[in-house]
């Protein structure tokens, strides 16, 4: 039988890459190469499973809970230096990679590689499907924010937006169609799978979104253009229409050639970033506790001062202050709390 990873529980001064040996899996013991103690080959390769599960548990509380994409994509690579056909760490790659692009940056080319790179034959089907359903979302909230940046009232700000919001659009119809080619490798090597309504979803949205991108698109001053293809990074559009409409010239709005100062400018970021709401939330219920008892002690210094009226006042009044202070930082963690449900809830 072929050898397994295993890691050593003595070697608890080493890195850990000095821990983890080959580990016979049928043997009835075996020996760290480093340390030379014996070690039980089935508690070595569920020591070893067990660090890789809880890195993976770690990256995904990063990218789901702390909605920190960056840092969860480095701790992805983490996992995928040890085990390199990780499913779940490719997974969450591809995940992290949707939720990093930018308006000038994509990096979908780069999820739809690792998507393709990942052998069916060794995945959890289940497991796979809800993580290409979590994908397809992610990917429309992607297009969504996108046309949200770079358009006003069904129209795009100018050429170069039309243009970064085509390059994108392309990219996210290929990499569609590829969730839906992976949908019915699915089917064929499950036939009893339960997804012909993802792939009926998927096959309405990718030639909607083609119809789209070969459709007549019209920036602000009333110019209209068509795609025609994409050669070496760049987009080609066709002028299809050039009549000046100034309904539009009394909005002011961001366009990608403004140098002036105290202008107005295009986010490079697509989607939110929530890490500050996670940290406030995290810190707002402990200071609204504090906040609560020092109103407390106010209120008790008062009542044991009361013969003198003027300190009475005073620190009632403190404390009246702190009280309606610790309310409202209780009412924002309450309201920080629920967007991060709501965001849990559309990524899951």
């Amino acid at each position: 039988m072929a050898t397994q990873k295993g890691l050593c529980p003595y070697c608890q001064n080493k890195r850990f890459e000095r821990r983890i040996f080959q580990v016979n899996p049928e043997a009835s013991t075996c020996f760290c190469p480093v340390c030379m103690k014996e070690v039980n080959p089935k508690l070595a390769i569920k020591g070893y499973q067990d660090h890789i599960d809880k890195l993976l548990s770690v990256a995904d509380n990063t990218l789901f809970v702390t909605c920190d994409p960056t840092l969860a994509y480095q701790q992805y690579a983490a996992v995928l230096e040890l085990e390199p056909q990780d499913v779940k760490a490719l997974l969450g790659r591809i995940l992290c990679l949707v939720y990093m692009g930018k308006v000038r940056k994509s990096y979908l080319g780069e999820a739809s590689t690792l998507l393709e790179n990942i052998q069916l034959k060794s995945v959890n089907l289940n497991d796979y499907v809800f993580s290409l359903k979590k994908i397809n979302f992610a990917l429309d909230e992607y297009h969504d924010a996108l046309i949200k940046k770079l358009s006003f009232k069904g129209r795009y700000f100018d050429l170069d937006c039309l243009k970064l919001y085509l390059s994108h659009l392309y990219e996210i119809v290929k990499m569609k169609e590829l969730i839906l080619s992976q949908m019915k490798n699915v089917k064929k090597l499950n036939e009893f799978h339960q997804n012909d309504v993802l792939i009926n979803m998927l096959s309405h949205d990718v030639e909607e979104k083609s119809d789209y991108l070969h459709s007549d698109l019209m920036i602000l001053d009333g110019h209209k253009y068509r795609y025609e293809r994409i050669y070496n990074g760049r987009v080609f559009v066709e002028d299809v229409k050039s009549r000046i409409d100034n309904r539009y010239n009394r909005y002011r709005v961001a366009t990608l050639d403004e140098k002036e100062k105290n202008k107005k400018y295009i986010k490079d970021e697509i989607f939110k970033d929530y890490t500050k709401v996670v940290y406030a939330n995290k810190v707002s219920l402990a200071v609204a506790i504090f906040v609560y008892l020092l109103s407390g002690g106010f209120t008790a210094a008062g009542v044991m001062l009361r013969n003198d009226q003027i300190i009475f006042i005073s620190f009632i009044a403190c404390a009246g202050a702190l009280f309606a202070f610790a309310t409202l930082i209780l009412i924002l963690h309450f309201y920080w709390r629920n967007i991060l449900k709501k965001r849990k809830l559309r990524i899951d």
